[in-house]
This record gives structure tokens, sequence and C-alpha cells, in this order.
């Protein structure tokens, strides 16, 4: 199919999917916004975190299908979105009787996505304007590196046996953050031309598309680097998992 969804000409099922995939999208910016103000650990923080990242999981399986009925099936997008924060949730919540096959699957799948990724940005390389569908070559190759060393980070936790403290801690807040910049990106900046022109303010935009970045940033600074966990409400650390 050579033609692109939208909300104006879509009809039936394909209109369905797209307006879901755009509801669950405002909601997870909403909510992922919310917990990125609130205080870490709080009830409200780990309520909008959670809705945060039930919106994205339906987001990302709504943008899959969509890529598919699109005929752009090599479009990982979703999957990467639903990756991310799956593990950012399970770092700090994990699934009950999950153990290792689950974590390898999800690195295995990080893998793949990463390959996809840097093949898809070589074969931007030789496009006109060094793009596919409007995305451009160097942001091909920045989100592939970004899965590629998600998937580094699996496979470290999976030779340890599980992860716990700052790392456990520094787990969960990238890939949140890293979850909302991908959303916020899409929404605010891949569908700025659908904003209103009176309150289409350019920097404005750009500055809170790209703001969950400079959230990351500081959390790995503080956590990751200063291992600085004060007035932060942290869970039980994660156990090693078993091998079942």
């Amino acid at each position: 199919m050579d033609g692109r969804l939208t909300l104006a000409t879509a009809t039936g099922l394909p209109f369905l999917a797209l307006a879901f995939h755009v509801g669950t999208g405002l909601v997870a910016l909403v909510a992922g916004f919310m917990a990125v103000a609130l205080r870490k650990g709080g009830t409200w923080h780990r309520r909008s975190g959670r809705v945060f990242v039930y919106a994205m999981i339906a987001t990302g399986i709504a943008a899959t299908g969509i890529s598919v009925y699109e005929g752009r099936p090599l479009n990982t997008g979703g999957a990467l979105t639903v990756y991310l924060v799956f593990t950012a949730y399970t770092a700090v919540r994990p699934v009950p009787g999950a153990g290792r096959h689950m974590d390898i699957g999800l690195m295995l799948l990080a893998f793949l996505v990463a390959a996809v990724g840097y093949g898809g940005g070589v074969m931007a390389l030789g496009r006109p304007g060094n793009q596919i569908d409007g995305v451009p070559a160097g942001m091909l190759f920045f989100l592939a590196t970004i899965v590629l060393l998600a998937a580094i980070g699996d496979v470290r936790m999976i030779r340890a046996g599980g992860i716990q403290g700052a790392r456990r801690l520094a787990r969960h807040l990238w890939r949140m953050s890293f979850g909302l910049f991908i959303a916020s990106g899409s929404f605010l900046i891949g569908q700025m031309k659908f904003i209103p022109e009176p309150i289409r303010v350019v920097p404005l935009i750009i500055a809170v598309a790209v703001s969950p970045l400079v959230v990351l940033l500081y959390w790995m600074w503080r956590v990751r680097l200063r291992q600085n966990l004060r007035g932060l409400m942290t869970a039980r650390p994660v156990e090693a998992r078993g091998t079942a």
C-alpha cells in the first residue's frame, strides 16, 4: 500500500486503529509528563507511570499493526516502544513467575530491532534525501544505537542474574525517559503540522519534545554516576532471578 493512513482519509477498521493509536499516544504523553513531575516512588508517580506504560504498549502495538497495513513491515518503532517501556517497568516491578526465558526473549527482540534499524539506516543513505518514509538516516542510526545499548544492558543483567540498587533504578529511569521521548518526538515534532497555527510556537514545541532527553541525562548523572538516591522512594531491590 502506497498511501499513509490519516484520520481525514481513513475509514472503517483502519480509522479505528489510527484513532486508537492517537488516543493512547495522547494519554501516554499526559501520564508520562505527570510521572516526570511527581515525586519518584510516590503513590501518584506509580499510578501515572503505570498508565504511561499501559498506554505506550497499546500505542506501540497499534503502530506496528498500522505499519504492516501500510506496507511498511520493517518499521520497528512500535516494537522498540513496547520493549523499552516494558523492560523499564519490570526493572522495578518484575512479572510474577517470569524468569530468564522472558529476559532472553526481550534481549533477542532488542538485538533484532537494532539490526533492522541499522539496515534501514544504510538503505536510507542510498535514497533521495537520505531518508525512508520521512525519517532521516541519522535518526535511524541513533535509534538503532540506543536499542543496541539497551540489548547489551540486557546481556549484562542476565549474566549477573539480576540487578539491584542504583543500577536497577537507572535502568528504569533511562528506559522510561527515552520511551517518553519517543512519544513526545513522534507527536509534537512528527505531527507538528496538525497543531493549530495560533499555538504552533516551534521553539517551545521542540523544547517540550526533547525535554525527556534532558531528564534522562539528569537522572543518569545523579543515579548512575553519583549513586545519589537521596529523596527517592525506592522499593526493595530486584533479587537475582532463578534459571528456570
